[in-house]
């Protein structure tokens, strides 16, 4: 098919009102000849300039989702199952962490040093929130448009074309809230032993202000070990953790893998477009790695993290699990990091023009809780 023809059928099906400015840019590309992808960069950096509307309107630039008035209604409360206290298990549920503690009782110090006896305790709860979106800015969360004045602006994602083609990519802006649910609606009180969690809803993240986020030659520079797993061999071994996901369990030694979803690196927010659930699921996980490795996320499971959380490189994979609040929300169940998309989203699809979406980031809770 001839390039302006083509450029000529995109535009009439993709640009509104506001986008005239494409049209020109068509008749420029007709009249000097310019090839396909010098076109296409033209039209698209006119589109983007021209606010970033397009035929599906305002909606489909920044979704505004009432995420909040149905919340309890759209969140599994009951896989903070299983409860253990003591050394007894109260309840079914998730598969527990690879190293949950199961001892009966435990001890901690003191501001004055002194050991004092305790019980230990451990539960699954809401810790994040984590929105993924195409345009910048645009938190479904918090129901608006944030005006940000740095960064850049004209950094609109997509899901890509499902053509499967080279330059078949996607991209997702990234951010991610505290949201220890259960500390909100004072539940689990006398079981709460975490004096550093977080008490409310705060935003703790976002890749709009991050240059590493959307430029992957730029991540490399802090994520070193980038280059001695860049090898077709690592890349393979991750097939092994995909069909432990396929079993319902994850390899923690794995940490640059992500299951069924894919190699987790570079951690970014491009990728090869899989489909909208498998997209933003490895952008998840690759958030978490991100913060973990920056220390801004914390360890919460295992003897280690008893008396209080503690730092580690990577995300314990088996300590995290991760629920889909928007658009389509999983009110019964959670599912594993990794875990098959078709396995947790069912006959369900994500709906066609829906590509925002926001998880609930669930994380096994160890602590020690003092008998005084």
């Amino acid at each position: 098919m001839n390039s302006s023809k083509w450029i000529d059928e995109r535009s009439h099906n993709e640009i509104n009102q506001g986008g005239h400015n494409m049209v020109g840019a068509r008749k420029s590309c007709r009249s000097k000849k310019l090839g396909l992808n010098v076109c296409l960069m033209l039209c698209g950096g006119l589109l983007l300039l021209g606010g970033g509307k397009t035929a599906w309107g305002d909606d489909y630039v920044c979704s505004h989702p009432d995420i909040w008035t149905s919340l309890m209604d759209r969140i599994p409360i009951n896989e903070i199952l299983p409860i253990t206290i003591g050394g007894s298990t109260l309840g079914q549920g998730g598969k527990l962490p690879s190293d949950a503690v199961n001892t009966a009782v435990c001890a901690c110090e003191n501001a004055l040093g002194i050991q004092e006896p305790g019980v230990s305790v451990g539960y699954w709860e809401p810790a994040y929130l984590i929105e993924l979106v195409r345009n910048f800015g645009c938190s479904p969360v918090l129901g608006t448009k944030l005006n940000i004045s740095v960064g850049d602006a004209q950094s609109l994602g997509g899901s890509g074309a499902g053509d499967f083609g080279s330059a078949d990519l996607f991209f997702y802006q990234a951010h991610v809230f505290s949201f220890p649910l259960l500390r909100m609606l004072n539940l689990m009180n006398d079981l709460s032993c975490g004096e550093d969690d977080y008490f409310d809803l705060d935003l703790l993240y976002m890749s709009e202000l991050d240059p590493m986020w959307s430029n992957e030659l730029l991540s490399l520079k802090t994520t070193p070990e980038l280059q001695s797993l860049a090898r077709a061999s690592m890349v393979e071994s991750c097939a092994m953790d995909a069909s432990m996901a396929l079993e319902g369990d994850i390899s923690d030694e794995l940490t640059y893998c992500a299951g069924s979803w894919g190699f987790l690196y570079p951690l970014a927010g491009y990728g090869a477009t899989s489909g909208v659930a498998q997209d933003t699921s490895l952008l998840a996980a690759r958030v978490l790695t991100l913060l973990h490795r920056r220390g801004l996320m914390r360890h919460t499971s295992g003897s280690k993290a008893m008396c209080g959380s503690v730092y580690e490189k990577f995300p314990l994979k088996s300590g995290y699990r991760f629920s889909l609040l928007y658009p389509l929300a999983e009110h019964t169940s959670n599912h594993a990091f990794g875990a098959p998309v078709e396995y947790w989203q069912g006959d369900r699809r994500i709906p066609p023009g829906f590509s925002d979406v926001i998880y609930v980031v669930w994380r096994y809770k160890n602590c020690c809780l003092r008998l005084d």
